[in-house]
């Protein structure tokens, strides 16, 4: 029977499984359920959501309501390969990238694109908080505000583009 403090999430070739009272992240084989894996994550007390790429698993950590991180962890043994400070909204693997919407200590929310093996930080855009709807294609990024404003972004700047 799992607690209230626990998580899974059902990922391709594992199950990842947080207990948030033991703060502890176990991978288990999604065919035999084999411990993999174990890893202590510190300071945290929920795991937002967890996206995969062929080698590593990207958590979005929370202590609070206003405070986590980003952390990338290796599919092999779970080591943290990077991490990054402030509260991560939304993750997305898009062409070959990490693209994050953060908070940061002061309230702003930033639009960050990551280089995924590092977690360098390749460039940033602040966003408005009433963001509402987002769309990556091709060569833009589309973010729609409550208030009617739009930007239209290039994936590779991160620079505003006129729309065609």
């Amino acid at each position: 029977m799992s607690s209230p403090n626990s998580q899974t999430f059902e990922m391709k070739e594992n199950i990842l499984c947080f207990d948030g009272e033991k703060r502890i992240l176990v991978a288990k084989n999604a065919e035999d359920g084999r411990n993999v894996w174990a890893k202590k994550i510190h300071d945290i007390h929920f795991i937002a959501g967890v996206i995969e790429d062929e080698r590593n698993y990207y958590l979005s950590c929370e202590f609070d309501d206003a405070a986590g991180y980003y952390l990338a962890a290796s599919k092999e043994n779970g080591s943290t390969l990077w991490y990054i400070p402030g509260r991560p909204f939304f993750n997305i693997l898009f062409d070959g990238y990490l693209y994050l919407i953060f908070i940061d200590d002061e309230e702003h929310y930033f639009l960050i694109k990551v280089e995924r093996s590092t977690g360098d930080k390749i460039w940033y855009h602040r966003i408005d908080p009433d963001l509402t709807e987002y769309s990556f294609k091709g060569d833009r990024i589309l973010l729609s505000y409550g208030s009617g404003k739009e930007e239209m972004l290039s994936p590779r700047t991160g620079f505003p583009v006129n729309r065609p």
